[in-house]
């Protein structure tokens, strides 16, 4: 079964939200790296969209999620060291208040 199918269309409401939400002038990679460590899950990627270059958009973003070995490359790619400080620390802080519960 394709992709295609296996993945339902997103409602005309939900493309709009993707749209407004989303900065579609950033390259997906550049997205992913820049606030990619803030999606623990991707829900977005679940459905198709009828624009395809949308479509491709968000499924190359979740793709990105998905791979911790390319969301670090762009983030190496798109951030300074200061950036990337803030994201370790981010990710510290998250680590340590999942671990608290």
């Amino acid at each position: 079964m394709s992709d295609l199918v296996e993945r339902p269309m997103a409602s005309e409401e939900t493309e709009e939200r993707v749209r407004d939400t989303f900065p579609l002038e950033q390259s997906p990679e550049e997205f992913a790296a820049r606030d990619g460590y803030g999606w623990l899950d991707f829900p977005f990627a679940r459905f198709r969209y009828r624009d395809e270059a949308l479509d491709q958009w968000i499924q190359k973003v979740g793709q990105i999620l998905r791979a911790p070995d390319q969301l670090r490359a762009c983030q190496s790619k798109y951030l300074n060291a200061a950036e990337m400080r803030l994201i370790r620390r981010y990710m510290e802080d998250d680590d340590e208040r999942l671990d608290d519960d």
